[in-house]
């Protein structure tokens, strides 16, 4: 997995604008073939997360064009965007090579923004 805490700010203006799968290729997600599906997906949260309590990604209601400010914590907010995922239908070896993760990841864009500067708001596209 790509190291973006030590690069955090670049790795952010990478993926300021992309959907889920973008950001899971980024991450290097994809070319480990050690870890579990499962884990794959607990890290790709936990970057979601790491970001949230930095203040670059907050919830987003791309239905109403609004930001969400829940008070939650950032776990929580994560698995509300996420809480869709088909992980339960996943092998657990690969399953991010299968028909139904590529097919929630390519059209999973919504439930979060990037703020850059503070001051942009970044949609997925």
């Amino acid at each position: 997995m790509f190291d973006y805490k030590s690069v955090f700010e670049e790795f952010m203006l990478r993926v300021n604008t992309q959907n889920a799968i973008a950001i899971w290729w980024a991450l290097g997600l994809s070319d480990d073939k050690e870890m579990t599906t499962r884990e794959k997906f607990s890290e790709f949260k936990f970057f979601f997360e790491y970001a949230m309590t930095r203040n670059r990604i907050i919830e987003y209601d791309l239905k109403n064009k609004r930001a969400i400010f829940s008070g939650d914590e950032p776990a929580v907010v994560v698995d509300r965007i996420f809480a869709d995922f088909p992980i339960d239908q996943l092998s657990d070896y690969g399953g991010d090579r299968e028909k139904i993760f590529l097919g929630y990841m390519y059209t999973k864009f919504d439930g979060w923004a990037v703020l850059n500067e503070g001051t942009t708001l970044c949609i997925p596209d």
